[in-house]
């Protein structure tokens, strides 16, 4: 019977010790500042909140206002943080105590101005292939923010040049990123020497003109707004000018077109084709054309002029 009774007894003291009722209270205590690092603001952010436990932990994490700006303060009224949470179940038995006001700041980690600086430079040099061989680079920065506030975290950027080949980039774009997420963007602006070793005109050449050696040289000049210059003289030998340039022109892809394979006035090999047949003539080409282009032909034997494409040297072909 004894036994009996001491089983009762324990039995209902565990079961007091559970009821919600006689639990102890959640106590929360503001603090007068607090200090977060992501956009919104929960109520662990800026108060201290007791016993342990997954009440508390539910309770902690309820949202009770936007953060500020990175490296601006905001007052939060506790008031208004107490009335705004007034419909959730899980604070309906807290015990509110502590500060009136809670001052939250957003805590943040400072670019400055020289450290953009110095990532566009970092850029430029880990894209040195994209630039000509041997080339002397010199960024002049102009004009970039005194300082730029991200959130902390692991910072890391991607940088996009005004222009895909940098050369002749006058701005740059920093993607930041904090823990691989964006956090903003910023232009720095500036101005990019590059001298290089190129191919430049020894003489004056007309649209037409015809490279050879002895037209053009290697030697170091100032390439600063110019797109795609040619550094070996083996990549403009027998190129046709596309355009008249002066003695001195630092020659670039748009200088410069492949000569014409067929040239007006030449015999040329007609190939018809129509599936699996193949058939040839004999004509007269009555303009120039490069390989891939559409030039007319007079037909030696029916005396006809046709459209042909040029397919190589003495070869044109046409669908039929």
């Amino acid at each position: 019977m004894r036994s009996l009774v001491q089983l009762l007894v324990l039995t209902t003291c565990c079961l007091l010790w559970h009821h919600p009722c006689l639990a102890a209270p959640v106590t929360v205590s503001f603090q007068k500042t607090a200090a977060v690092t992501a956009a919104r603001i929960m109520l662990a952010d800026i108060a201290d909140i007791s016993p342990d436990g997954d009440l508390t932990e539910q309770i902690g994490r309820l949202v009770v206002g936007v953060a500020p700006p990175p490296g601006k303060t905001k007052e939060l009224q506790t008031a208004a943080v107490i009335t705004g949470l007034r419909n959730r179940p899980e604070v309906a038995d807290v015990d509110w105590q502590g500060s009136p006001t809670t001052v939250v700041e957003r805590t943040t980690q400072i670019l400055h101005q020289q450290q953009l600086f110095d990532i566009i430079t970092a850029y430029i040099d880990a894209k040195s292939d994209l630039l000509p061989k041997a080339a002397e680079i010199l960024f002049i920065p102009i004009h970039a923010p005194q300082e730029v506030m991200v959130p902390p975290g692991e910072l890391g950027w991607q940088v996009t040049p005004s222009k895909p080949g940098i050369v002749g980039s006058n701005s740059f774009v920093i993607h930041l990123l904090v823990d691989g997420k964006p956090a903003g963007t910023q232009v720095v602006r500036g101005r990019l020497e590059v001298k290089a070793e190129v191919v430049t005109t020894v003489t004056g050449m007309q649209r037409g003109d015809i490279l050879s050696a002895a037209n053009v040289l290697v030697q170091s000049q100032d390439i600063t707004g110019i797109d795609a210059p040619f550094s070996e003289i083996s990549e403009v030998i027998g190129k046709q000018m596309a355009r008249t340039v002066a003695a001195g022109t630092v020659l670039k892809a748009d200088h410069l077109v492949l000569p014409p394979v067929v040239k007006d006035g030449e015999m040329v090999k007609i190939l018809a084709r129509k599936k699996t047949m193949l058939v040839s003539a004999h004509g007269l080409a009555r303009t120039n054309g490069r390989v891939g282009e559409m030039i007319t032909v007079k037909n030696i034997s029916s005396n006809k002029m046709i459209y042909a494409r040029v397919q190589g040297p003495g070869v044109v072909t046409v669908e039929f």
